[in-house]
């Protein structure tokens, strides 16, 4: 068993790689096999973190282990040739509590020091990575348990190699980092080391930050906003020859960021110019893809079936907005579990700053599979809205007489949204947008009136004022309509961060010719308001 077990760790790139090996050897059966699986469980377990920055990165601790098993690891600890072996199996054996403590320290530290040498000693340099990490563990150990003379050893080689990867030709800056990490955990100064590494290793832009982090550590409070400014610029740099659109918005993002963060105005100012000029790709929803003809069809029928022009209108707006059908069911049922319960933090396209939404606040994934919903509903709403052109062939006269309400919409405004219908279906989107949006609000304001304040009154050095959309499409719950209807309209119309944010990019001139079917569910959120003052939907709960 102990040579299969060498001959496994042999060249093994990891521990895992050794674990794989042995598990497929045939050792026999009955004792031979108990010991080969302990051996193979302990390949695969990582030891408990050293430091207390790596036991706060860890969430749970590992799970015991069975005394059986630690018995047969402290057999072949003491048995293996293989110094990375015999430091692991120590170091496992010290996280359990096994034996003697000190015994168990020193000859993982030991171990891990002269599989540090050997790798080192390897040709071709293929083991520089993993030398590193063994040095990083040795180092820590001696550190925490005050094993002085493994502190100086670890110390002296973690210098030896941060030479060796400075000096040579391998691209190691990585590498170099761990070490540098390794050996600021064993309090030494490695400011000028940083500084040289951060110089040399420029071209992965986060080891240099790494290195750049490494030197403020270091470096006397004089130098702090020297090394600030050129952490954010070595951000603002690869944002400028990143080759990708979301590359550039994440490196601008950081800049933006570690700039509010470093106190460093002029910087942050650069990074927000930077960020109004970019698009980032995730953020183009694409409607252009393949509908089924039979959901076509199936809304061309809806529009069919009435019978008069009226009639029609209201059915192009179903009782629950179908961009917020599927989540509101999956929650229901439970299904909206694992990544899309985890608090994500998200880029704000329109600003500088990484924006950590609230806990409970909706999932930014949720929110885009809603606002993409968004989109092909209105591709649905825009085939209805041109059947209904096709079979009644409304002009504006007809088109004021089917909206026209006494309270909600006299008839002159009636025949201001009726024109913006008209300017719809002669292709004059811009037009059609621009004129229906002012009445969309005037008709929301007029329906809310009864159930909620829609006006503020002076009051001290306030002159009062009236409600504007945003702060109406959120009274609407507590007026008693449906919340899926006014979180799909706050998304349409006004939510600048995670929506489409019609109204305000279309009225204030933030953007082009608005696409057909965006056009469509403006003119479809009008309707479906309406369909409330007509009593086409069931009324909203009075409310004090």
């Amino acid at each position: 068993m102990l040579t299969a077990l060498m001959m496994a760790a042999k060249d093994a790139a990891s521990n895992t790689a050794a674990a794989l090996t042995l598990a497929a050897t045939d050792v026999g059966s009955g004792t031979a096999v108990a010991q080969r699986d302990a051996l193979v469980a302990a390949l695969n377990r990582r030891p408990s973190a050293v430091t207390k920055a790596r036991q706060k990165a860890r969430a749970t601790p590992p799970a015991p282990s069975a005394p059986a098993q630690l018995e047969i690891w402290s057999l072949y600890a003491d048995h293996v040739d293989d110094p990375f072996l015999r430091g692991h199996l120590h170091h496992l054996l010290l996280d359990a509590g096994h034996g003697r403590r000190p015994d168990h320290v020193r000859d993982a530290a030991t171990g891990y020091l002269d599989a540090a040498q050997l790798l080192l000693a390897a040709q071709g340099g293929t083991g520089l990575p993993r030398a590193a990490r063994c040095l990083k563990k040795a180092g820590e150990l001696s550190l925490k348990f005050k094993q002085h003379d493994l502190r100086e050893r670890a110390t002296r080689d973690a210098l030896a190699l941060a030479e060796r990867l400075l000096a040579g030709a391998e691209d190691e800056g990585r590498t170099l980092l761990v070490v540098l990490e390794a050996l600021q955990t064993l309090e030494c100064d490695v400011a000028d080391l940083a500084e040289r590494a951060a110089s040399l290793f420029a071209r992965d832009v986060d080891v240099r930050l790494g290195f750049l982090d490494a030197l403020r550590k270091d470096a006397p409070p004089s130098r702090h906003a020297e090394i600030d400014a050129t952490v954010v610029c070595t951000l603002l740099d690869a944002a400028d020859t990143a080759d990708a659109g979301h590359r550039r918005l994440y490196f601008l993002t950081e800049a933006a960021t570690e700039a509010q963060k470093r106190g460093l105005p002029d910087l942050r100012a650069r990074a927000e110019m930077a960020l109004q000029q970019t698009t980032p790709e995730w953020t183009s929803i694409r409607t252009e893809g393949t509908i089924p003809r039979a959901l076509i069809a199936g809304q061309q029928a809806r529009v069919d079936a009435a019978p008069d022009l009226r009639t029609a209108l209201w059915l192009t707006v179903p009782d629950i907005h179908p961009a917020m059908r599927a989540q509101a069911e999956a929650e229901a049922n439970g299904a909206l579990e694992g990544l899309l319960r985890i608090p994500r933090s998200r880029i704000n396209p329109a600003g500088p700053v990484f924006v950590r939404p609230p806990v409970d606040a909706d999932d930014d994934l949720a929110v885009a599979m809603q606002v993409r919903g968004l989109g092909l509903f209105g591709i649905l709403t825009a085939v209805q809205l041109d059947r209904i052109h096709e079979r009644f062939r409304p002009d504006e006269f007809e088109m004021t007489a089917a909206l026209a309400h006494e309270t909600v919409l006299p008839e002159s405004r009636a025949r201001t949204l009726a024109q913006a219908f008209c300017y719809y279906w002669l292709e004059e989107f811009d037009a059609a947008a621009c004129v229906a949006l002012p009445q969309v609000e005037q008709i929301l304001r007029q329906l809310l009136r009864p159930q909620v304040p829609v006006v503020s009154v002076a009051r001290g050095q306030s002159s009062g004022g009236v409600d504007l959309m945003g702060g109406l499409l959120q009274s609407m719950p507590e007026a008693g309509y449906p919340a899926d209807w006014s979180k799909a309209l706050e998304l349409l119309l006004v939510d600048s961060d995670r929506g489409m944010n019609l109204r305000n990019d279309i009225l204030h001139g933030l953007t082009g010719t608005p696409p057909r079917h965006h056009v469509a569910l403006i003119l479809q959120a009008g309707l479906y308001l309406l369909s409330h003052a007509h009593g086409q939907r069931t009324p909203p709960r009075t409310t004090n």
